[in-house]
């Protein structure tokens, strides 16, 4: 069954996680083991991404121009930090 355009999406798979990304599908494993993106959930042999926890996750990624964490309380600590 197609869903109509108009259904919101809550859940991503694999690989429609990496295409939203713009990374391929292994990228988004390295990504999920280095503790950047959160664990799929899993219903029997699917794996399936919540959107609103990917959602999370990046609003805790570094700001490029500064090179800091983007919250005050960010897990990613000085790991994230530019080298000079």
């Amino acid at each position: 069954m197609k869903l109509a355009a108009n259904v919101p999406r809550i859940g991503l798979s694999r690989d429609e996680l990496a295409a939203a990304l713009g990374v391929s599908p292994n990228s988004v494993d390295k990504m999920v083991a280095e503790g950047m993106l959160p664990p799929a959930r899993r219903w029997h042999t699917r794996r399936i991404w919540r959107v609103a926890e990917i959602d999370a996750f990046m609003s805790e990624w570094p700001i490029e121009a500064t090179g800091q964490p983007s919250g005050p309380d960010s897990p990613a600590g000085d790991e994230w930090r530019a080298q000079a």
